[in-house]
């Protein structure tokens, strides 16, 4: 949706797990972009939770081969009874089959990296404990001076990351694909979606106009699988978040999938 912000909230830890495996690759790549290593760290060690299983977290590869063969189950349900979508979905399903094959496997070569660099493990280190001699402090005057060389340092990861790349935007589009947005309106920014109980839903996206976003509004969500509530909030610098009063158009869209 041209001039939309999309918002992604999991109705399932299946895709909560993908939602968090998602947005770390991506604050990876902004990192890894803008050269900045501070934040590279970070993200990496965002994406360490995931693939490993820490802080409460599931171990995602299994996940995200689960949600796959979720979205070609899916598609394939479809395919009955119109014919002319057949080529589409077949080519569609070989896609999905591919990346189920490239990470059945696992990718050895990420855990390795994210398991054995010194610097990661350090940065890691210096998140947990309390650091009274002042490692903390040595770590972050000395990332400048490492990322004089920040190709050496990133892209071993980032190569080894493309299969999972691949997959996790492959899955994210397809996900968009096969359902149809609902406009909906938030009566003094508060609304209510109550979801279809014969079909379980995995993903709830809620869109709204950019310039909404930018002024602050952003949606609130509370409730389950049966009953959701929206609430809209506005986020305005140096004040604490507000409930918006205003009639908030918005629009939504429920995935039966990864539920």
């Amino acid at each position: 949706m041209n001039n939309m912000v999309q918002f992604s909230f999991a109705l399932s830890g299946r895709m909560r797990a993908f939602i968090e495996l998602r947005d770390a690759l991506a604050c990876l790549e902004t990192a890894y972009v803008s050269q900045n290593g501070s934040a590279w760290l970070h993200a990496a060690c965002d994406l360490r939770s995931s693939l490993v299983g820490e802080h409460g977290r599931k171990q995602v590869i299994p996940e995200v081969i689960g949600l796959l063969q979720d979205v070609e189950s899916f598609i394939k349900g479809l395919s009955e009874g119109v014919p002319h979508y057949q080529s589409r979905i077949q080519k569609a399903c070989a896609q999905i089959q591919k990346h189920i094959n490239a990470l059945t496997p696992g990718i050895p070569e990420v855990a390795r990296i994210l398991s054995s660099d010194a610097l990661l493990t350090a940065y890691l280190n210096a998140q947990k404990k309390h650091d009274w001699l002042g490692h903390k402090l040595c770590l972050q005057q000395s990332i400048k001076a490492i990322w004089k060389h920040p190709d050496a340092r990133t892209l071993p990861l980032h190569h080894a990351l493309v299969p999972l790349c691949d997959a996790v935007n492959t899955l994210d589009s397809m996900l968009n694909d096969f359902v149809s947005w609902k406009k909906e309106l938030a009566i003094a920014g508060s609304g209510h979606i109550t979801p279809d109980r014969k079909i379980s839903y995995g993903l709830l996206v809620i869109a709204l106009p950019e310039e909404a976003v930018a002024n602050g509004i952003i949606p609130d969500i509370s409730g389950n699988r049966l009953a959701v509530r929206v609430r809209f909030q506005q986020w305005l610098p140096g004040e604490p978040p507000k409930d918006y009063k205003e009639d908030q158009p918005y629009s939504m869209m429920l995935v039966p999938i990864g539920a």
